[in-house]
Formats: structure tokens, C-alpha cells, sequence
């Protein structure tokens, strides 16, 4: 027998169903909306990590027209001769070159002191500097009395006051730190006082170069910073301030210095530590004079040892990357050592060279501003600059050995 459902039931049955569907409807919606959820929050992480990934990367305008642009007040090395330098005194000329070095450059202030102590420091014809050189370059140029301030500024340091670490954003953008601190130090010693005498000492025919590298053209760019000083820039201490920073920024660890070539135009060109192609600065027309003395001199902030092996290697990415670009700067700043030997030797200049003592161990940390450490290497620069450059060596580490006869083919292989 057939059941027969009475009204009140299919009705009940109607209603059963109907709730169902819509229970089953709105899990779809909520399960989809949960998948939209899901799916877009990685979305939203990989567009948010896009933009600031693009933030970190840009840089201001530049131009295939000016990435090779010679600055204007650069050395054009590409000139068959410079024209020859006016000298401040009539029997001698005294050329000082300042390397590279980071927090040694300690050493380098240490050494002025003792020489100015000594009685027998010259003033220099010319100067130059590189990185850390660059910035005591300006101290040596203007003489003796600067010894204080640069003693101040090589023996203070701490890394707070030089950088500050950048966390990821680092990582991903132009650079682990952020040298505004650095800025500020340059700032501070760097004045409108010190550009007025800078200009004067270059009226008198004297000359000041720091070297930055090109990091668009790949190139070296010598700056004449006397020409800076006289003027021709919009802001001339800005610019020179920058050039002085461009000159110590480390690639890799301090952002480039974005500097514009000539007055008028607004692109830029990418400027970076000096030291990555040429860690001491000397060039051919810096010796170019009539006077029958002429002398080179180089200080080392760093050290020339044969071997580096105070510590193994360890067996992580980073030790094996640090100390090969360690080992990379060792070789480049031996090489251009000799390079400048040659050149001395060619052009009839006397040469002396003096770094860091063997006995002081090799820093494990290109970029750690211990201020005891610097104190250190302050005081045994300060020992060897008292003896004077007599006590310094005549050549080159590897030809120390060697006669005049033994050298002539390599002398002859430059040429």
C-alpha cells in the first residue's frame, strides 16, 4: 500500500530541504572565500616585496651620453702630456701618495705626525689620496698644522660613527650599510674653512687629487681638488664632500655617490671607492718638473706581508668570500706598488714606501673601526714618520733582494 504524506509533512519536507541547500551553499562560499583569502595573501606578499624590492633599486637619471663624460674638473689622462706642474720651491719637488685602507688609514695620520715631530717633513708639492687616503690627504695638504684634527678623526672611530647596518633592505638594495654617519664626520671636518685654504695652496701652484672610480664606465677618475675649491659648482663644499665620500665608498658596503660630470646637467654618474682600480694614486705628470730633486713618497695604510695566514679559512661561504676579496685587494695593491716604482725609477725620482709594521696583525675585518686597534696603528705610524723616510724602504718588497742589473728587464717590461 502506497504512503500518502499528509500536507503538513510534504510541507515540512520542503522546508528540510530548502535549509540544506542553503547550508551547502553557504559552505561553498565560505570554503571559497577562504581559498580567495589564502590565494591572495601570498599575492599581496609578493607585490608588497616587488615594491620595495623596485624602491630599493632605483638611482637618479643617467645617460648613456654621460657615463663616460670626463667630470669636468677631472685629470684627462688621455692627453699625451699634462701640462707640467708650477713649483713651490726652486731645487726639490715632494710628491705624497695615501693609500687605501679603511680604519689603518690611522697609520697614515700617525706617520705625518711623527715626520712633522721629526723636523724634516717637506711640504708637499703634491698630494694624493685614495678612500680612506682621500680624506687624510686634504690634512696632509694643508700641513702640519692639521695633525691634531687628523689624529682626532683617526683615533675616535667607532663603527657607529662610520656606518649603520641596514638589516634585509640592505640585502636587497645598493648596499649592507649605510655610511650617512660617514657623511656626517666628512661634514664636520670638512668646511668652508678648509675649502678656502684648499683653493689658496692651489693658487700657489701646489695640487691636491683624490681618485674615484667610474663604476658606469668602469673607469678612474683623478680629481683636481683644487679646482673644486676655486669654484665652478653650484655648491663647490658639497662637492667636494661628495667626491671625498664617492672616494671611500666600498662597493658593496657604502652606497655609490651619485655625482653630476659638468655644471648645467642633471644625470649622473655611479661613483665608488677609488681603491678598486687603483688603491695608491700616481701618475706620470705628477712628477713632471725641472727640479733636480724630486721624491716619491708612498704610505701604506695596510700591510705588505708576503703571507696572510694568521687564521685558516673557515668552511662557510662567507669566510671563503671575505678573505678572497681580501687576498684580490693584497695582489692589486702589490701591483700597483711596483707599477709606481717603475715609474719613479723612469722619471729620476727617489722613491720611499713604508706600511704597516709585520709585527701588527692583519685585521680579520676590513671594516671594523676599533678605536684601540686604530690608537695602535696611530702610534706605530707616528714611531716610523720620526725616523724619517731615510728608514723607510727603496723599493718594493719582492726587489728588495734584487741589484740595479737584476732589475733592468723588468724595469725594460713596463716600458
Amino acid at each position: 500500500m502506497q504512503y500518502q504524506f499528509s500536507t503538513d509533512q510534504r510541507k515540512q519536507r520542503l522546508s528540510d530541504r530548502r535549509d540544506k541547500a542553503v547550508r551547502m551553499h553557504s559552505n561553498r562560499s565560505s570554503q571559497s572565500l577562504a581559498n580567495r583569502r589564502a590565494i591572495g595573501f601570498p599575492r599581496a606578499l609578493v607585490i608588497l616585496l616587488a615594491a620595495f624590492l623596485a624602491a630599493c633599486a632605483t638611482r637618479p637619471d643617467e645617460g648613456e651620453s654621460v657615463r663616460t663624460l670626463l667630470p669636468q674638473e677631472a685629470v684627462n689622462r688621455n692627453l699625451p702630456e699634462q701640462p707640467p706642474l708650477v713649483r713651490t720651491r726652486d731645487n726639490v719637488h715632494d710628491v705624497l701618495a695615501l693609500s687605501a685602507g679603511g680604519p689603518d688609514g690611522a697609520f697614515g695620520a700617525g706617520v705625518l705626525a711623527g715626520w712633522t715631530k721629526s723636523g724634516k717633513r717637506p711640504e708637499f708639492d703634491v698630494v694624493t689620496g685614495v678612500s680612506t687616503g682621500a680624506l687624510l690627504s686634504v690634512f696632509a695638504f694643508l700641513g702640519p698644522q692639521w695633525d691634531d684634527l687628523a689624529r682626532e678623526l683617526y683615533t675616535s672611530q667607532t663603527n657607529d660613527t662610520i656606518f649603520k647596518k641596514r638589516g634585509l633592505r640592505g640585502v636587497l638594495g645598493d648596499s649592507l650599510y649605510d655610511n650617512t654617519p660617514l657623511k656626517a664626520q666628512i661634514e664636520k671636518y670638512i668646511t668652508e674653512d678648509v675649502l678656502r685654504r684648499v683653493a689658496a695652496e692651489h693658487q700657489r701652484g701646489r695640487r691636491l687629487y683624490v681618485a674615484t672610480t667610474n663604476l658606469d664606465a668602469g673607469e678612474l677618475v683623478i680629481w683636481d681638488m683644487g679646482k673644486i675649491a676655486l669654484g665652478g659648482r653650484t655648491d663647490p663644499l658639497q662637492h667636494f664632500q661628495k667626491v671625498l665620500r664617492a672616494s671611500a665608498a666600498v662597493p658593496g658596503f657604502f652606497q655609490p655617490v651619485y655625482i653630476k660630470p659638468q655644471r648645467g646637467t642633471q644625470l649622473r654618474q655611479a661613483h665608488v671607492d677609488g681603491g678598486v682600480k687603483e688603491p695608491i694614486l700616481y701618475a706620470d705628470f705628477m712628477g713632471q718638473t725641472t727640479a733636480p730633486d724630486k721624491n716619491l713618497y708612498l704610505v701604506v695604510n695596510g700591510t705588505t706581508q708576503e703571507y696572510n695566514d694568521a687564521q685558516p679559512v673557515k668552511p662557510n661561504l662567507a669566510s671563503i668570500a671575505q678573505k678572497t676579496i681580501f687576498e684580490l685587494m693584497r695582489e692589486i695593491q702589490s701591483d700597483t706598488i711596483f707599477r709606481h716604482y717603475i715609474r719613479a725609477r723612469n722619471t729620476g725620482m727617489d722613491f720611499r714606501v713604508v706600511s704597516i709594521p709585520d709585527e701588527i696583525p692583519i685585521s680579520t675585518k676590513s671594516l671594523d673601526f676599533d678605536p684601540v686597534r686604530m690608537r695602535s696603528l696611530y702610534s706605530a705610524g707616528f714611531q716610523l714618520g720620526l725616523q724619517g723616510p731615510d728608514s723607510w724602504a727603496r723599493k718594493p718588497r719582492g726587489l728588495r733582494g734584487a741589484n740595479d742589473e737584476e732589475l733592468t728587464p723588468l724595469i725594460a717590461l713596463q716600458n
